[in-house]
């Protein structure tokens, strides 16, 4: 059976993407996201899908947290941002464009 759906977005910036999605979620509802290492980058970093990354940036940095790396657009696919909880642990938010 075939329950992911994995397709190929154009982010616009040379960069091969891939949304993962389950296969009974609409459009633009991802579950998560591949691409090719370019920028030096190691380990993982779980990503949280929000609703609003404004107001859920500025509720984790209410609560401690220190943004890494502000807001970013993906073209085509929504924005996100790289913040570190207080015990330094790396996460990031996305907000997929509807």
């Amino acid at each position: 059976m075939d329950y992911w759906l994995i397709s190929h977005k154009d982010s616009g910036e040379n960069m091969d993407y891939w949304l993962i999605s389950h296969k009974d979620s609409g459009e633009n509802e991802s579950m998560g996201g591949l691409y090719k290492k370019t920028m030096g980058e190691t380990g993982f970093l779980n990503y949280f899908s929000v609703v609003n990354l404004d107001q859920a940036l500025a509720k984790a940095t209410d609560l401690g947290a220190k943004v890494v790396k502000g807001k970013q657009e993906i073209p085509n696919i929504g924005w996100f941002a790289i913040l570190q909880d207080p015990d330094n642990n790396g996460f990031a938010l996305f907000q997929g464009k509807m």
